[in-house]
Formats: structure tokens, sequence, C-alpha cells
């Protein structure tokens, strides 16, 4: 205890992983407060009726979890720079869906999910499909999609990082991840195409604004 009482001591601005508990203690509350789609705004696109379901994407949906933890905590023992630019980014891209989703109320018709029975096939990938949807049901809390922005948010942070990812096949593979994990959640049918591109949106928005905020405190640092 009292030598992780010394790490944070040293390295106090690891404590905006605090963040997290909040996040996800909120997320849940609004997804629960609204529990019938007559009180929330369902997002839907006739583009989403032509996206087949499919359970191979589960795979990257299920990896953005594990990217998360490697993104915004593996540099912390590396480069402070690059943990507050990672978390900022990621925090960014999940707190502005949240004041969205609470200012506005919204979900997806559970109608858009497949017919498990009517699919014909059984297997270890639709039976995650199936537990994802249970805790996550009825969907709630779909646009802007974190899982889009959030995305997007972690390949910038690759992009510019140095203890992440270094070689640029890597990097490469980090952009490769971002678009799989994007059409995932439509193919997995956990959003809407709208919420793609408007997760997608976030994700530039907070880009430019750590970005514009990074030089901002460089250009004062060099003033001093």
């Amino acid at each position: 205890m009292k030598r992780l009482l010394d790490f944070i001591k040293e390295r106090k601005y690891c404590l905006i992983l605090l963040y997290w508990p909040f996040h996800t203690l909120l997320y849940q509350i609004i997804r629960i407060i609204t529990p019938s789609d007559a009180d929330v705004l369902i997002i839907e696109s006739s583009l989403d009726r032509k996206i087949p379901f499919c359970e191979w994407f589960v795979i990257p949906y299920v990896v953005w979890y594990f990217c998360i933890a490697y993104v915004v905590i593996y540099p912390l023992f590396k480069s402070r720079r690059e943990f507050m630019r990672a978390n900022l980014l990621v925090i960014g891209c999940m707190a502005i869906p949240m004041v969205f989703c609470t200012l506005v109320p919204n979900g997806i018709d559970t109608a858009l999910r497949p017919n498990f029975e009517a699919l014909g096939r059984d297997n270890i990938l639709i039976s995650l499909v199936k537990l994802i949807y249970s805790v996550d049901s009825p969907p709630r809390n779909v646009m802007p999609s974190m899982h889009v922005s959030v995305s997007w948010a972690m390949f910038y942070a690759v992009l510019q990082s140095k203890v992440l990812l270094k070689k640029p096949i890597s990097k490469l593979f980090a952009g490769i991840l971002a678009v799989l994990i994007s059409l995932a959640t439509v193919f997995i049918k956990q959003h809407s195409i709208l919420d793609v591109f408007a997760g997608f949106a976030v994700g530039v928005i907070v880009f430019i604004a750590v970005y514009a905020a990074e030089k901002l405190y460089d250009k004062r640092k060099t003033a001093n």
C-alpha cells in the first residue's frame, strides 16, 4: 500500500483515472432510468436494415475494451505528456456522448437486432453477442457512438505517440482496428450507422481540441 501511495504522490496526474468509475456509474444510471422506447429518441436510418448481421465483428467490438486499458494506462509508466494526451482524448470522446445522452436520451429499436432462432446458426461468437445484448438491453446511449469516437481517439493517440506502438506498421494496424471497431458497431447491431458518423465527428472535434491545447501549452511554456 505504501508503494502505491508513493507512486501516486510522484505522479498525481494519474488521478485522472478516477474518471472511469464515475463514467461507468453514470452510464448505467442514464441507461436504466429511460427503460421505455417511448421515452427516448430512437436513432435509425434506412441503411441500418440493409446491413447484415455478422457475429465475427464481435471480436473487434470486444477488443476495444482491452485497447482502452492499454492506451490510457501504459503511458503512465513511460511519459507524463503521452499519458495525459491519451486520457484527455479518450475521456473527451466519452464525456461528450454522455452529455448528449443525458440531455437527449436515445437508443436503437430492439427490432434491429437479429432473431437468433430465425438466423439458423449458433456458435461461440453468437453467444458472445447474446451476452453483450443481455447487459445492454434495451440498447441505450447510442448516439454518438462511444465505441467509434474512442476508437479514433486511441488511433490519434497512437499516431502521435513515441511509447505506444512505435513502428509505422503498428500505427497502420491501429488505424485498421479503428475502422473494424467502427464497422463492428453496426454489424453486430449495437448502433445505427448515424451513430457511427456522429462518433467519428466527436473524435475529430476532440482531437482538434487536445492538439490545440498542447500547442498552446508549449507556446506558453516556451514564452516563460
